[in-house]
């Protein structure tokens, strides 16, 4: 049923209760989804490593192993707003699968929830924002970029040197927890250091992830594997880490100078990507592209987004603040945002 009323301020209650029963995750989804992804990955991977340079499918390959790793990497996103036991061992499985190997175990984005808070979006306290809208941010925009190819080398650093280190003094770990594991955009976010409780499943993960570094260590010492194999995989993570870094760019309009902000204009600093085209789907995955209606509800799990953008759409005037958080694409946004900041 259409909501009549203004431009202004969006009917937020009413919008909520006419998308309930979005809210409810399918698990079916998330496991074909997530295993499909995630096979496909380790399949590409593999068939770069075997085949000869000069083989024309080599690029194919990777290009599907780039694809692949930066959507089974990117349910972390899903991991951050599922509730415990909305789709049974989906964490654990994603973490044996993707994020030790991939050195980005669940719990370095638990900072994701600062990004949501009302009071936070925006500010100092949000981690994954940084003012690249507003003038004078053209330096940043490319730095940010240029930090992709430093991702799996901080990887290492974090879970194989520090961490190891953090267990024999008390004041390191809790520097290294505050300071060194989150996944954010602002180099001066600082977290807030872990319950016991959370503590616990950190040090579980850690431990998985440097038992996984020192098995590639000894595996490349025994010439099992190959220092070209690891080159391959750094190239790999790096493109998709690139990738990752343009679709953040185009997530926001990024124009917060760092004041609080209603939800209606954080949602006009969020951008959707509703038109039909195979390839948003492809720098967007796992619901990204509907990066609005996210902020607007962060409960709604991705394969319900586009039903929920849908109905929204159609309850909501044409005047509405909603409408206008429509983009074209990843190279239209990404000129707005260029232009905004020189």
């Amino acid at each position: 049923m259409p909501f009549e009323g203004t431009g202004g301020e969006l009917p937020i209650k009413h919008l909520r209760r006419a998308l309930d029963d979005l809210l409810v995750p399918k698990p079916a989804y998330y496991w074909t989804d997530f295993l499909a992804s995630i096979i496909c990955f380790y399949a590409g991977f593999a068939a770069t490593a075997v085949l000869p340079i000069n083989n024309p499918l080599k690029l194919v390959c990777a290009v599907v192993a780039v694809l692949s790793m930066y959507r089974a990497v990117v349910f972390i996103h899903e991991l951050a707003h599922l509730s415990p036991g909305r789709v049974p061992g989906f964490r654990v499985a994603w973490n044996l699968f993707c994020g030790i190997p991939l050195l980005v175990p669940s719990f370095l984005y638990g900072s994701h929830r600062d990004h949501h808070a009302r009071g936070a979006y925006g500010s100092a306290e949000d981690g994954e924002y940084r003012p690249w809208g507003c003038p004078g941010n053209r330096i940043g925009i490319v730095m940010f970029a240029a930090s992709s190819f430093l991702g799996l080398p901080a990887g290492v650093l974090r879970f194989g040197i520090l961490g190891p280190l953090s267990c024999f003094n008390y004041r390191f770990r809790e520097w290294v927890a505050v300071n060194a594991s989150s996944l954010v955009v602002d180099p001066r976010y600082r977290r807030d250091v872990p319950s016991r409780q959370e503590a616990c499943g950190w040090r579980i993960q850690e431990a998985g992830v440097f038992t996984y570094l020192l098995a590639t260590a000894a595996a490349l010492i025994a010439r099992l594997i190959n220092t070209e194999l690891l080159v391959q995989l750094y190239l790999i993570g790096a493109a998709a880490l690139f990738l990752n870094s343009l679709r953040t760019l185009a997530a926001h309009r990024y124009r917060s100078a760092g004041e609080p902000m209603t939800a209606t204009q954080q949602l006009l600093d969020s951008l959707n990507y509703p038109r039909r085209s195979w390839l948003i789907p492809l720098w967007a995955p796992v619901g990204l592209r509907f990066h609005a209606m996210h902020h607007l509800f962060p409960g709604i799990p991705y394969h319900n987004l586009a039903a929920a953008h849908d109905r929204v759409m159609g309850m909501l005037p044409p005047a509405s603040p909603y409408h206008r958080t429509a983009g074209y694409g990843l190279a239209a946004s990404l000129g707005e945002l260029w232009r905004s900041a020189r």
